[in-house]
Parts: structure tokens; C-alpha cells; sequence
């Protein structure tokens, strides 16, 4: 994509308004997709539970983010992206109320079921509030920021979670949300109150497709999440979403509105970018697992040594994603995708064929250059599926992308943790095969743009 010459801008305040509401939206989000996980012992602790029941505090909030958010980008595009969005921040700060002062585990799994409710208005509606709002002129650097903003979530969750736990206690872990989101639902009552984008109230809502599209993903993340600890239901799971998806495309063949145009898989480009940020989630999830699992069972390494580890990738995503904003007019974002996943596939690589005695240097190396890639590909891909579709239709194709990445969390999670306490290997060769995984989806990924390339029809906004 290159950005066409547009001359029009809208003020400096509002632009930084725009995209630090967008921002702290997807911050907020990924900051508590991952904050409990330091938590899990905390948490035991305090609700006298186990920690498969505490474990569920995140899964479930994971998975109704995949259920929902494809529903709540259809509202936004209805409704107007501004006013799911403020509805999301509402609901998230009155989860993380509940959350907060839960009395036992049980409650604490309904309010983050609540606020994983929450958490997909937002999601669904942020890279929306961006390509709607924010000119052309300075869209690419906008989305580069909202992807920084992604990458701080992961980059200060583990930190935070640390330090409100040795501190304050783990109910600040959600009470910290509660003042960002009534900063940020103040400017969107004040200072973005009538920037919103036209929409198109005569569209239809299709409630039955977007049912059986959530049913199908629900279904799907829930077995995911159940094949490593090899439960007998989970491929029943499976299957179900695979009738349910099968059910949901014949539907939205036959319908004048569907929720995504089936033809859109047409465009070899925006097949390979949607499998692209699929596998990106996937692998993604799969190294900040695989590298400290590998570091304190193989290593011996200490839980602190690991958190710094963890840190360097997001790191690296956080940095360049500004950059890939600025290059993405020059560029575009064909380029900028294909440079930022053969930088990712390099340390794959690397660490796949490493020996077990590498040393730490070279893993934190590997990780910095991992991110650094992904910063670059990230922004690029995000701007790529959004420009497919019109204006009318941004928050529900944003959501789209979300939920390919938030499948691909679900599934490489599962299939890695398959890996790693497979009992004929041993935690090295487990690591080693994981990362033989990474590597060969990313390439996947680099081989189909080039194949699109040279062989498909791209369309100008690849270009």
C-alpha cells in the first residue's frame, strides 16, 4: 500500500486523541490477556482453589474475545465504531471492578468472562477508529502506533503483574484498568465527540451468520485449549467447529449481507496476509512459552531471569513498529510484511538449530531480532486486510484480523504445550521441535506472498 498524496490533516490534538484512545484500547486488552499469569499462585492462594480452576481466568477470557469480537465489529459498523468503543471501556472498567472484589474463584471466572466481553468492543473497534478518523497523510504512522501500543501491553504486563503483587496486592492487578478507562471514555464524550465516521444504519445486522460464526470459534478455541492436557472431549470440540463453519459458509453464500464477503478469499493477498497474521499470533505466543519453559526446566534459570528474557521481544515489536509506520507510504506494506517475516524467520532458524547448550546472549539476541520483525510486519499487515474492504465495513474486517490472530494464540498455545510434555521427549527436543513449528509457518507465510507475487493479480493497494 502507499498512501496516496493527501494534503489534509486533522489537528495535531485530535490525532494524538485518536490514536492514544485507539492505543490504550489494545493496551489494555493485551496488558490483561497476560497479567494473571504471573498471578496463577497469587490467586491459588487467595481462593484456597487449584491451578486448573485459576487457569480458566485466562482461557475463558481469551475465548470469548474469539467469540465475540467478530459481532461486536459488525455493531461498531452499524452503530458507529465510537459508540461500541466507549460502551467496551465502560464494561471493561466495571469487569475490572468486579474482578477486583471477587470473593471467590468462581466469581472471579464470570467477571473476566465480562470483561473478555469488553475487551472484543474494543478490540473490534480500534484499528476501525484509526483507518475512519485519521487522515490518509498520517493513517500508516497512526497504525504503527496503535501496533506499539499492542506490543507495551505484552511488555508491561509481566512487570506490572510483578510489581502490584509484591506491593499493593492482586486486586490492583484490575483496579489500575478503572481510572485509564474513565480518562478514556471522558475523550471520547469531549474531545471525539463528533469526529465520528459516517455509517451506514440500513445495513443489516445478520445476527444468525454472526451466531453461528461466534458458536463455531468458541467451539474451536475451547478445543484448542483443551488438547494439551489431552482431554477426551477435544476433538468432539473440533468437530462441532468444523460442522458449525461449514453451516456458517453455506449461509453466507446464500445471503445478500454476509459478515465477510466469501469473495474477498478470492484475492490471493488478502488470503495470504489473513493466514499471514494467523501464524504471526501463533508463533508469536509460541516463543515467549517455548524460550522460559525451556530456560528454568532445561536450565535452571530463575523466574526473574526469565521475565527480563520475555521482555526483549516485545521490546524489539514496540521499536520498530513507529519505523514500519513511517516506511509504509514508501514501502508498502507487501514489502514491508514479506522483510518483516523473513527477519522473523532468521532467529527461528537459529534457535531450531542451535544445541542445547547455547547461550543466554545468543536467545536474547534472537528474541530482540524476532520482535524487531514483527514490528515491521505487524502495522503493515494490519493496514493490508483493512484496506480490502470500504469504509463502511472497517470495523468488521478489523475484527476479523483479530480473531485469525487470537486462533492462531489459541492453536500453536495448545500445539506447543503438546510438545513440551510429550513424555517420550525430552524438554530440549520438545523446544527444538517447537521451534521447527515457528519456522516453517513463517515461511509458509513468505512463500505464499511470493508466490501471489509472480503468479496472482495484487491489487493496487499492495503495491
Amino acid at each position: 500500500m502507499k498512501v496516496a498524496a493527501d494534503q489534509r490533516s486533522v489537528p495535531n490534538e485530535a490525532y494524538l486523541s485518536i490514536v492514544l484512545v485507539a492505543g490504550i484500547g489494545m493496551f489494555l486488552t493485551t496488558l490483561d490477556s497476560g497479567v494473571l499469569n504471573v498471578a496463577i499462585s497469587s490467586l491459588v492462594q487467595e481462593f484456597h482453589s487449584t491451578v486448573t480452576t485459576v487457569a480458566w481466568t485466562i482461557s475463558l477470557y481469551t475465548i470469548v474475545i474469539c467469540g465475540c469480537i467478530v459481532v461486536f465489529g459488525r455493531l461498531g459498523d452499524r452503530y458507529g465504531r465510537l459508540t461500541i468503543y466507549s460502551v467496551g471501556l465502560a464494561l471493561f472498567a466495571l469487569a475490572s471492578l468486579l474482578c477486583a472484589f471477587s470473593e471467590s474463584v468462581i466469581q472471579l471466572i464470570a467477571f473476566r468472562i465480562l470483561q473478555g466481553i469488553g475487551a472484543a468492543m474494543l478490540q473490534a473497534t480500534s484499528a476501525a477508529l484509526i483507518t475512519t478518523l485519521v487522515s490518509p497523510a498520517k493513517k500508516s504512522e497512526a497504525l504503527g502506533a496503535l501496533a506499539a501500543f499492542f506490543g507495551l501491553g505484552h511488555v508491561l504486563g509481566p512487570v506490572a503483574s510483578g510489581i502490584i503483587l509484591s506491593t499493593v496486592g492482586w486486586e490492583w492487578l484490575f483496579l489500575i484498568n478503572i481510572p485509564i478507562c474513565l480518562l478514556c471514555l471522558l475523550a471520547c464524550r469531549y474531545v471525539l465527540k463528533g469526529k465520528e465516521a459516517p455509517i451506514s444504519k440500513h445495513q443489516p445486522l445478520n445476527f444468525s451468520g454472526s451466531l453461528l460464526l461466534s458458536a463455531s470459534v468458541f467451539f474451536l478455541v475451547y478445543g484448542c485449549s483443551q488438547l494439551g492436557a489431552h482431554h477426551s472431549g477435544t476433538y468432539v470440540y473440533i468437530l462441532i467447529f468444523a460442522i458449525l463453519m461449514l453451516l456458517f459458509i453455506q449461509r453466507e453464500k446464500r445471503t445478500a449481507n454476509p459478515i465477510v464477503a466469501l469473495s474477498l478469499f478470492r484475492n490471493g493477498f488478502f488470503t495470504v496476509s489473513l493466514y499471514a497474521i494467523f501464524s504471526y499470533g501463533g508463533v508469536t505466543r509460541l516463543c515467549m512459552v517455548v524460550v522460559p519453559y525451556y530456560l528454568e526446566q532445561g536450565r535452571g534459570y530463575a523466574p526473574w531471569q526469565l521475565g527480563l528474557v520475555n521482555l526483549l521481544l516485545p521490546l524489539g515489536l514496540v521499536l520498530t513498529s513507529n519505523i514500519a509506520g513511517r516506511l509504509m507510504g514508501s514501502w508498502g506494506t507487501f514489502r514491508l510484511m514479506t522483510v518483516g517475516l523473513c527477519c522473523m524467520l532468521v532467529p527461528l532458524l537459529i534457535l531450531a538449530l542451535l544445541p542445547p547448550n547455547w547461550h543466554l546472549s545468543v536467545v536474547c539476541f534472537m528474541l530482540f531480532i524476532y520482535g524487531s520483525g514483527a514490528g515491521l510486519f505487524q502495522p503493515s499487515n494490519m493496514a493490508a486486510i483493512m484496506q480490502t474492504v470500504g469504509t463502511a465495513h472497517q470495523a468488521t474486517i478489523g475484527a476479523v484480523q483479530r480473531l485469525a490472530q487470537n486462533v492462531g494464540i489459541s492453536l500453536f498455545t495448545a500445539v506447543t504445550a503438546g510438545f513440551l510434555q510429550a513424555p517420550a521427549h525430552d524438554v530440549w527436543i520438545g523446544s527444538r521441535n517447537s521451534f521447527c513449528l515457528a519456522a516453517a509457518a513463517t515461511f509458509l507465510g513468505i512463500a505464499g506472498f511470493v508466490v501471489v507475487k509472480q503468479y496472482g493479480k495484487l491489487k493496487s493497494f499492495t503495491r
